[in-house]
């Protein structure tokens, strides 16, 4: 699948991790006025060549792997915001949710395609993320962005998705699951960010909140921060894979814009708040769910999400892939369809692996 139309790429002084981070405010050296100026000469300079806004509200994209299955992109307005999706496929709708950062690029590397051959796919960028807007002067919430997303998805018709989440997507799923129980037909939490961590976010509150500062400070940020911080990020995400240069080339040109980073610091900050809400009724979500997580994530500790939320959903199945970061979706695509396809099965309230159907996927994906 061809690599969508590119975006202004700038850099924050704030560390990334696809989906959620361990860490904001690493780098903490000082730079000459001269440096800093020739910075902004060349981020400016290479802003200039990346931005391509898209002009179409649908277009098709092709695909030469899988031709028989049509992918259009589409792009609608709800609650004044622009929002970015692709679809393919019939079926049961499957919708697919991004962490933070991201974009609707996370599933295409294969997980996409596997799945729309026998589902009807979806995949969004979340608010600010990507090429869909966001809301301003509104808090967005992952309870906010839940609630976005099913009237957004009952405009379309689509009334009992599947929820696939990645990370932050997870604990959006997760949201959904718990103010729509009767809308929604499962969940597949794949590293999910589901209990709050112990990490301090008042200074990157007020970094991102005070007007002239936080713009100040991502305009300059963007500056002395380029693509070796979000390469060493990304090759923690996908440890102990590798980064592939074709990904790392979408996430330089279309997570580091103004909009995309402060999309960023806003949704890290407020999700610990949420999620101590949240977590006290995980017992309540009655609905089939998988929960896939890799026994090498670097940014969202398994034993304390992914382990957690498998006694708190007693119902739910747990797969625990062997040799496997936190890029699940882009590093183990085939084991997102597997977790799909388990979700049918009446034994729902064992580990994955000590199920006989989920074992052969368990295998497959180990």
């Amino acid at each position: 699948m061809p690599v969508p139309d590119k975006f202004m790429t700038l850099k924050n002084s704030v560390a990334f991790s696809p989906g959620r981070s361990n860490n904001f405010f690493r780098s903490k050296s000082f730079y000459s006025r001269t440096t800093i100026i020739a910075f902004i000469l060349v981020c400016s300079s290479l802003a200039a060549l990346c931005i391509t806004q898209p002009k179409h509200v649908s277009d098709t994209v092709s695909n030469e792997k899988s031709k028989k299955h049509e992918v259009t992109q589409h792009f609608l307005t709800i609650e004044s915001i622009r929002l970015r999706y692709i679809e393919a496929g019939k079926g049961q709708a499957v919708v697919m949710i991004h962490g933070n950062a991201g974009g609707i690029e996370d599933f295409e590397f294969g997980v996409f395609d596997s799945l729309c051959i026998d589902y009807r796919v979806m995949a969004f960028d979340r608010p600010g993320h990507g090429a869909s807007g966001r809301a301003k002067g509104k808090s967005a919430t992952v309870e906010y962005q839940a609630q976005l997303l099913h009237d957004t998805l009952a405009g379309l018709g689509i009334t009992s998705p599947v929820l696939v989440g990645h990370s932050w997507g997870g604990a959006l799923a997760l949201a959904y699951a718990l103010k729509y129980p009767s809308e929604t037909s499962g969940l597949i939490l794949l590293a999910p960010a589901a209990y709050p961590d112990t990490e301090t976010t008042g200074l990157l509150r007020s970094f991102v909140k005070t007007p002239v500062i936080g713009n100040l400070g991502l305009f300059f940020g963007k500056a002395l921060v380029g693509h070796t911080m979000l390469k060493h990020d990304l090759e923690q995400a996908f440890y102990p894979q590798q980064v592939p240069d074709d990904y790392f080339k979408i996430a330089a040109s279309s997570w580091l814009g103004t909009k995309q980073l402060r999309a960023y610091l806003e949704d890290e900050w407020a999700l610990n708040s949420s999620l101590k809400k949240m977590s006290k009724r995980y017992s309540e979500i009655r609905v089939p769910v998988v929960i896939v997580t890799g026994d090498d994530d670097q940014i969202v500790s398994p034993r304390e999400n992914a382990y957690r939320l498998k006694t708190d959903i007693t119902q739910s199945k747990l797969v625990e892939l062997k040799d496997t970061g936190h890029e699940i979706p882009l590093t183990r695509p085939e084991c997102v369809r597997e977790a799909l396809l388990s979700i049918d099965m009446p034994e729902s309230d064992t580990v994955a692996r000590e199920n006989s159907r989920t074992q052969e996927s368990v295998v497959a994906c180990n």
